[in-house]
């Protein structure tokens, strides 16, 4: 098996004989650490697609290393391993997540308790259970196309937080997270669908921006855009 893994712009070409039908991408990193190239960089720590820190792009498809088989993105015995798009690269595989991270600050992405609590029953849980799933693992952010119009585009992993905690009677913001993520231009969405589905923990994520959308434009906080009545889904 070739592996091609782009090291600051340049691809170096390893070779790896031992290749299971269950080795993972992450896996394959190791190997050529440990026994080829130590000075090889790169982010993993749960092995369980816990902590998203593995996440990296393969034959162009942006995956969670440890979770991910080689078998199942290799093209003619050979993968390429590339790092996250959208992200400053510090080193090989490695990116730097302030930026989003800096944006899930500004957008209170967090919970906020309000007084007194109600009490939460199952189906008001089962409106944010699955946003509860992620793992901040930036996927979603790296295949985002709507960076390219909007470098100040809050992002798809900023929506999904707005939303689950919007969705939480709990919380003390309430509708002011509809104006937080007007503050975040959601409306720079071009619902491509691109987060939904590459998000490893399957969340609806492009649904969750729809949902934030509509509601604020019904309430006014949102400011609607001219419909010329077609979408392509490529911002037009």
């Amino acid at each position: 098996m070739i592996i091609k893994i782009n090291r600051n712009g340049n691809y170096q070409t390893y070779e790896i004989n031992n290749i299971e039908d269950r080795t993972t991408i992450l896996e394959v990193l190791e190997q050529i650490k440990n026994y080829q190239d130590p000075s090889l960089s790169y982010r993993a720590q749960c092995r369980a697609s816990i902590c998203g820190t593995c996440a990296v792009k393969v034959n162009s498809q942006t995956v969670l290393a440890c979770k991910t088989k080689v078998k199942d993105l290799a093209i003619n015995d050979e993968i390429v391993i590339e790092p996250l798009s959208n992200m400053p690269v510090i080193k090989d595989l490695v990116v730097d997540h302030d930026e989003f991270l800096n944006k899930l600050k500004k957008a209170k992405a967090w919970f906020i308790p309000k007084e007194p609590f109600e009490k939460v029953y199952p189906e008001d849980l089962a409106t944010y259970d699955r946003e509860t799933d992620c793992i901040l693992c930036g996927i979603c952010y790296s295949v985002c196309p709507a960076f390219t119009n909007d470098k100040d585009f809050g992002g798809p992993i900023n929506f999904v937080k707005i939303f689950r905690f919007w969705k939480d009677k709990n919380d003390a913001l309430n509708d002011e997270r509809i104006q937080i993520a007007a503050e975040n231009n959601i409306t720079s969405c071009i619902h491509c669908k691109y987060c939904t589905f590459s998000c490893p923990k399957q969340i609806p994520v492009e649904g969750d921006i729809l949902q934030l959308e509509f509601y604020g434009k019904q309430k006014g906080i949102i400011k609607k855009q001219e419909d010329f009545g077609f979408n392509f889904g490529f911002g037009f």
